[in-house]
This record gives C-alpha cells, sequence and structure tokens, in this order.
C-alpha cells in the first residue's frame, strides 16, 4: 500500500536546456519527418525564432528533471510493477530548441481500485521558461499491487 501523505509531494525544480541534436533524433524516433523542428532557417521561415518542439518531447524534458522510475523509487515503489497508463498535455506557449525550461512535478492523487489490486499515482508536471508558464501534464501511473495469499 502506498502511503497517502504522499499526495502533495513536490520536486524541486530544475532547469534543462533543449538541446537540438536531442530534438532531431527524438524525432527520428517517432517518424516526425516535418524539418520545422529540427531545421532553424524552415522553422524561421515558418515565423518560429527557433525551431518549436514536438508536443511530446516535454516526457523527455520531464525525464531529466525527475523520471518516473525516480519519483516512484522516493515512493518505495517497485517499477517492475508499474505502467504508464495516461498522460495528457496542455501546452500554453512555444517552446522551442535552446529554450531553458524550468520543471517540477507534484503527486496530486493516489487511490486504489479492485479492492486494492490497483494504484493509481496521478502527477503533474509544469514546465516555464522565463518564469513564464508554458505547459502542464497530468501524467497516471498505476501499480499493480501483489495478491495477498
Amino acid at each position: 500500500m502506498i502511503d497517502r501523505r504522499h499526495i502533495g509531494y513536490r520536486t524541486e525544480p530544475t532547469v534543462v536546456t533543449v538541446d537540438r541534436w536531442r530534438v532531431k533524433l527524438f524525432c527520428q524516433a517517432i517518424g516526425e519527418a516535418d524539418p520545422i523542428h529540427w531545421d532553424t532557417p524552415t522553422a524561421q521561415v515558418a515565423g518560429h525564432r527557433d525551431c518549436p518542439l514536438p508536443p511530446t518531447f516535454l516526457k523527455a524534458v520531464e525525464g531529466e528533471h525527475a523520471s518516473s522510475a525516480a519519483l516512484l523509487g522516493s515512493l518505495g515503489v517497485p517499477v517492475r510493477s508499474v505502467l504508464h497508463a495516461e498522460q495528457a498535455f496542455d501546452h500554453l506557449a512555444p517552446v522551442c530548441v535552446g529554450d531553458a525550461v524550468t520543471v517540477h512535478r507534484q503527486i496530486v492523487d493516489i487511490h486504489d481500485k479492485k479492492e486494492g489490486a490497483l494504484t493509481f499515482i496521478v502527477v503533474d508536471t509544469h514546465y516555464a521558461v522565463a518564469t513564464l508558464p508554458v505547459a502542464r501534464s497530468r501524467q497516471t501511473i498505476l501499480v499493480r499491487n501483489p495478491l495477498e495469499a
């Protein structure tokens, strides 16, 4: 059973600078073929100050701050018993290559289902550039609890 006192736990903010090469590799990995994400002249012709991030690249930024595995480790939850159940992003402003993104995460809920066989941990992540909020995400992590004999 995961202690509910962890609800409200918040990581200390850290800054992650978005690296152009990592964005290009990410695009290759997900099959994103639009050069607007890794070619500055293409991005500028399209009206961007630099290459805008693909929407889900913020998951990589989050992982450099405090990965879900690290967060679960702080709760004493073994990674082998979890599934990434869901994650949604709200984009509030563009984030581009070279931006220094401040990230912090907070556990906002922990609840059980199936008579305790499953525990859901809900984590909000906040992203800002120069104190301006640029995005937030909500992730639900599913923990499969061992059955009692």
